[in-house]
Parts: structure tokens; sequence; C-alpha cells
């Protein structure tokens, strides 16, 4: 029984110790990446953010500055990328104001914000706000449907209240409502109109232009090009998620 116990226990601290050291080491890299950053060897700098970066650790300013890496490189679409994420994980609205800038400038597609975007990002950036006060609400409700159940009163219309803000808060922690986007990081993207090489070409576009994410089958995701459905192959663009 206690070999069997060391045969589950012994991999599970092999793991933790790995995620551990991983963490270590990345922490021990970032100070000498900025080093690096302000030294400005930018190509030496961003081969240990990317390091970082694929072990899973990363931080805002970290993110900014591959984005100003790749933006001094010419990498109009890893630039871009990393812009977005640096927004993904800050919500800073200059960022997006900087994305609008250099959509227009390049003229480039899927940087448009409209006002019900602009609603969708408040929103994002009020999630740990609107999460409380939904739960809040439901303590409330739970509280009312308990007194009137108390005073042997009918708990009917607190209770459907319960039931209405619980339905909220589960969409509101469970479903993002600015869909999921990708960054052409590639100079010639084939769009198609079916998940196949061998379907129609809907369009050849540039790196840089940001498409909504509707879908994924095999290599291929389903995105929205100019309000039109498309299918684009994975390997040229970049999904902006952390």
């Amino acid at each position: 029984m206690q070999k069997q116990a060391l045969k589950i226990i012994l991999p599970l601290l092999f793991i933790v110790a790995s995620a551990q050291a991983n963490t270590t080491e990345s922490a021990r890299s970032l100070p000498h990446a900025d080093s690096l950053y302000t030294a400005r060897q930018y190509t030496q700098a961003f081969e240990l953010y990317d390091k970082i970066f694929s072990e899973g650790h990363y931080s805002p300013a970290m993110l900014l500055k591959m984005a100003y890496i790749q933006e001094a490189l010419g990498h109009l679409g890893e630039s871009l990328y990393y812009l977005n994420l640096y927004y993904l994980a800050t919500d800073d609205s200059q960022a997006l104001k900087k994305m609008e800038e250099v959509a227009a400038k390049n003229n480039l597609e899927g940087y448009e914000t409209d006002e019900t975007i602009k609603a969708l990002a408040w929103l994002q950036e009020q999630y740990v706000n609107i999460a409380a006060a939904l739960s809040a609400a439901c303590v409330l409700l739970l509280a009312g449907m308990y007194f009137l159940y108390r005073r042997e009163k009918s708990p009917v219309a607190p209770a459907l209240g319960l039931i209405v803000f619980l339905a909220l808060l589960f969409t509101h922690i469970n479903f993002n409502l600015i869909p999921e986007r990708a960054i052409v990081a590639k100079p010639n993207a084939y769009l198609m109109s079916g998940p196949s090489s061998g379907a129609s070409v809907i369009a050849v576009i540039g790196e840089g232009h940001s498409l909504s994410v509707s879908g994924h089958q095999d290599v291929w995701l389903r995105v929205q090009w100019k309000d039109q459905e498309v299918y684009v192959r994975e390997s040229v663009v970049r999904r902006v998620e952390l």
C-alpha cells in the first residue's frame, strides 16, 4: 500500500518541483532580458522574453517591450500580436488607441472599435466588480428567501430573481463577451471558402490584419473577413490568448 502511494506521490512532487524550478529560472531571466533591452540589444532581449513567455510566464511590461521590439524589426504582425496580448492583460485604452493608429496607417482590417465593442471592452475591464455585484445580489436574494420562509410567506419572487442573477453570474464567469481574435503573422495568408486546400481562395491578405475567430477544424480556423465567413490555416496566424 505504501509503495503504491509513493508511486503516486513522487511523480506529483517531481511535477511541482519542476514547475517551481521553471518559475525561478524565469524570475532570474527577466531582469537580464530587461537589462539587454535597456542596452538596446533588442534581438537578444527578445530571445529571452520569448523563452520566458513560452514557459507560461509574462508581465504586461514584458509584453509591451516585445511589441516594441517587433515593431522596430519591421514585423508588423508580430508587433500587433504582442500589443493585443498587452491589451488583453491590462485593458489599457492607450494600447487600443495605438493599435487603431497602426491599423489606419497600414490599412488593416479588424481594428474598428464601434460603440458595441467599446461597451464590451468596458464590461471586460469591470469584470471583477461586476462579478462581485452579481454575487452580492445572489446573497441578498438568498437572504430574502430565507426571511420570507421564516415568516411563512411565499419566496417565489426572490427565488426567480436568484435564478436570473445566478444565470447572469454563470454567463459572466464562463463566457468571454469579446470574441477571440487572431492576428495574421505571415506576409501572405490565404483565406479559403472552406477548411481545405482545395477550396476556393477568397482573398490573400498580408500580415497585421485582425480576424475574429468563430471556430476551429483540424488545422483551420473559421474567421470573419469583411462580414464573410472564411477559413485560414492556424499556422499563419497568432491567436490572441494568454
